[in-house]
């Protein structure tokens, strides 16, 4: 009897133990919920929250869009600059043959000593055994400024030897410059007409007897003008009795003249009476 009465008891205690957990467990849980609802509410507000992922995707499609914008630019910019820049000479260096290479290597070392024209040039090419086409390429490709040339050449020219401003321009004419390349080699040859004209009087003096008349006529042949031509023939120098001697003994040499007719051919080249007198006195007497 007693015996089921001490389970009757134990059995009421492990029912109370049980419902007493099951409380507490209940209780436990429901404060979890109410505090999570706290910190879920106090910590992120919805509002708040909504806002704050929004921005963050704004922020995120506006940097997207600036950088697809930006190699747009980038890719426009490289597609515009491979569009102006020149294409490749590649294909144009691996089509230069080896004949051309050497015409204009050539071409190149007669420039450094010299001046030519473009057809100059050409024909010294071809004259040392090049083509006409790669004479033609040579020139083409040397870099050769044909004004600068021009007047190289007209400087040259003026080392060794008077012209005149026309004179000069034939010359250079002569050489194959045209007609523009050679006024511009001219106009900056630093060209002195006045002493180039007393120089080519002196230089013609040295030759040929003239007489004062005959010089200025030669000078003006040459190119330089009535001014130029009358001031070199007063300053160059010559004794006009000594011309009217030396021109009649070259008269002399090759015809038989009477002192008459050698007076009168003196006066015609230019001689006054007196030097002609002068001048026939001084080889028949």
């Amino acid at each position: 009897m007693l015996n089921r009465k001490k389970r009757y008891a134990y059995f009421r205690i492990m029912l109370a133990v049980f419902g007493t957990a099951l409380c507490l467990c209940a209780c436990s849980g429901k404060k979890g919920r109410q505090n999570g609802n706290e910190i879920s509410e106090s910590s992120f507000p919805e509002d708040e929250s909504h806002s704050f992922y929004s921005d963050s995707r704004e922020d995120r499609s506006q940097a997207g869009a600036e950088e697809i914008k930006e190699t747009d630019e980038e890719a426009g910019m490289k597609e515009k600059e491979k569009k102006e820049r020149p294409e490749s000479t590649a294909e144009e260096v691996s089509s230069v043959t080896d004949s051309q290479a050497n015409a204009l290597r050539r071409a190149e070392q007669y420039l450094i000593y010299d001046a030519f024209s473009y057809s100059g040039l050409k024909e010294q090419l071809v004259s040392n055994g090049f083509s006409e086409e790669d004479a033609s390429y040579a020139v083409d490709h040397c870099g050769a400024d044909w004004n600068e040339q021009a007047a190289i050449k007209a400087r040259a020219y003026l080392e060794y030897s008077a012209f005149s401003e026309d004179g000069l321009i034939d010359q250079l004419l002569y050489e194959g410059f045209t007609l523009e390349q050679a006024q511009y080699g001219v106009a900056n040859s630093e060209i002195d007409t006045s002493e180039m004209a007393k120089e080519a009087a002196v230089s013609f003096l040295r030759y040929t007897p003239y007489s004062y008349s005959g010089l200025i006529d030669m000078l003006k042949y040459q190119g330089y003008s009535e001014e130029e031509a009358q001031a070199a023939a007063d300053a160059c120098g010559a004794d006009w009795n000594e011309q009217a001697e030396r021109s009649a003994v070259n008269y002399m040499q090759y015809m038989a003249l009477s002192r008459e007719e050698l007076v009168e051919q003196l006066i015609y080249d230019g001689f006054t009476e007196e030097q002609a007198q002068y001048g026939a006195d001084s080889v028949l007497d």
